[in-house]
């Protein structure tokens, strides 16, 4: 087996096999010039006494020219054609082939006097080495040059020539070799170019789609309007901001988008540095604020024009706002705690010396009872900051509500039977364990906190029915649960068990006041919240 070479060996460009619009014109052209040159020889046959000009064979050569004209027009009807039927070297050779064996002819029929027809075939020559760009090209004038001394030496021989027309015949040969070099390296150099501009073609409208995806997933409205105020291109948010869904396109005139938004153009072209304050848009009642960037220079000149929602924008600060606050409600509930220890340390401490009299034992009862309450809060706010952190899991909720409930039971000193539950085993839900712990804890004690607290006071229900799983406070409920607690099945993806996804409220609610319903025991409370997944407190 012998080894694979360090150095790939040479392997010759590939020929060109279609034939471009380019390469199509080129043969157009070499077509019509071969055409043109029957028609002048016919001419000066018919019209000229060969005899005085030196024409040996004045019959043959009238004849010679007539089928070259015809073989010029018929070649000139071919390389019309969609399909030539031949790759482009072969058709190439042909064509060239027919030439130097007409002018051959000719120049034999013609004898001494047809020395200058050899210049006909630098045309063919040169359009050779511009099409095939590689060394084939060489081949065609060699192949020329080879024929034409062939022919002169015959012509010597018979004595039709001077011995000084062969040197004349080499140096045309030689020029039909300088013919093909030059056209062969002014062919490669716009080939290259042409690939050049197809990839630079190609890059412009990658970038051009680029730009475009990014300017339609913008926030901010964005409009190109030319010098004559016409509205050029625009993005989708542009008619969500102005409210014009159905009626914008391009090529309108910018008063025809908005009024106002055309006369702060106006003033902007009249004094780039004059403020534009914002604007409200009736249609949409939205607040906008207008930015307008030159693009461009002269005739092919325009402006951008941004239009900046001050409303998100404000809704994007009082975020900011929030999560500020958060972290700093965070680190406040967190060095609540360390006075919180010492409290309840020193309250233990007091208890265990037994200094502390009788009657004050009930005071370290509040003051651990209140300790707990504060710590119990302060976990909450912290636990509320940490809420982004999900990791969905599927929960029998069945098992889930019944090792729940006991631990509140526990925790809450509730009496044994107080909760019931009606919690089928089968029934699952995807949902984050540590949450929906909170939310069922939450709602459980906010009902023992108002019930009566009598046996089944609080009865947690969990069913399937229509497509949900619905939780409903109990009749026995003597004040206000605050409970607003359904689920919604995600069936979108074609399960075949119900897994009903959770949405809970506690306290009040925007849209359905829970302490008027609570009022009406057994009415079931409901909302309209329609997304699956979907956590509301």
């Amino acid at each position: 087996m012998q080894p694979h070479p360090a150095i790939p060996p040479f392997e010759p460009p590939p020929l060109s096999v279609m034939i471009t619009e380019s390469g199509k014109l080129i043969l157009w052209i070499v077509g019509l010039y071969r055409a043109v040159c029957g028609v002048l020889l016919l001419g000066t046959a018919l019209f000229l006494d060969l005899h005085s000009v030196g024409i040996g064979a004045p019959n043959a050569f009238i004849t010679t020219a007539g089928l070259y004209l015809v073989y010029g027009i018929l070649t000139f009807w071919w390389v019309q054609r969609d399909s030539q039927g031949l790759p482009l070297p072969a058709l190439l050779l042909a064509l060239l082939a027919g030439d130097i064996a007409f002018i051959a002819l000719l120049m034999y029929a013609g004898g001494g006097a047809s020395v200058p027809l050899s210049i006909l075939l630098f045309p063919q020559l040169a359009a050779s080495g511009w099409l095939l760009r590689s060394q084939m090209a060489f081949f065609h004038a060699a192949l020329a040059s080879s024929v034409l001394i062939v022919l002169d030496s015959w012509r010597l021989i018979d004595g039709l020539i001077a011995p000084a027309q062969i040197l004349q015949t080499g140096l045309v040969g030689f020029g039909y070799f300088a013919t093909v070099g030059v056209a062969l390296a002014l062919g490669r150099y716009t080939k290259a170019s042409e690939d050049l501009a197809a990839q630079r073609g190609i890059d412009v409208a990658n970038l051009e789609q680029v730009n475009r995806l990014i300017i339609q997933d913008m926030q901010d409205g964005v409009l190109v309007v030319d010098l004559n105020g016409v509205v050029r291109g625009h993005n989708a948010q542009v008619t969500r901001l102005l409210g014009g869904f159905g009626r914008m396109r391009g090529g309108m005139r910018l008063a025809e988008f908005s009024s106002t938004l055309h006369d702060y153009w106006r003033r902007w072209q009249e004094d780039f540095a004059e403020p534009l304050p914002p604007f409200k848009v009736d249609a949409t009642q939205r607040l906008l604020r207008v930015r307008l960037v030159r693009i461009g220079s002269g005739l092919n000149g325009g402006t951008l024009i941004y239009l900046e929602d001050l409303g998100r924008a404000q809704g994007e600060a009082q975020q900011i706002k929030l999560a500020a606050m958060g972290r700093l409600t965070a680190s406040i509930a967190h060095e609540v705690r360390n006075p919180l220890s010492a409290i309840n340390q020193a309250a233990q401490l007091l208890e265990e010396d037994g200094s502390v009299a009788p009657e004050g034992h009930r005071l370290l009862t509040m003051i651990r009872a209140n300790a707990k309450r504060i710590d119990r809060i302060v976990g909450e706010v912290l636990q509320l900051n940490r809420r982004d952190r999900k990791q969905p899991e599927v929960i029998a909720l069945g098992d889930f509500i019944h090792s729940l409930v006991e631990e509140i039971v526990q925790a809450q000193s509730m009496a044994a039977g107080t909760v019931s539950i009606q919690a089928p085993p089968e029934l699952g839900v995807i949902f984050d364990r540590g949450h929906l712990n909170q939310i069922v804890w939450n709602l459980v004690r906010n009902a023992w906190q108002h019930c009566q607290k009598k046996e089944a006071s609080i009865r947690v229900v969990v069913r399937c029915r229509n497509m949900r799983a619905i939780g409903r406070p109990t009749e026995h409920t003597g004040g206000a649960s605050g409970t607003d607690f359904r689920a919604f099945l995600h069936d979108a993806a074609g399960w075949h068990r119900p897994w009903p996804v959770y949405c809970a409220r506690a306290d009040r609610c925007q849209r359905c006041d829970a302490r008027a319903a609570a009022k009406r025991p057994g009415r079931e409370f409901s909302h309209d919240a329609q997304a699956s997944g979907l956590i509301r407190l």
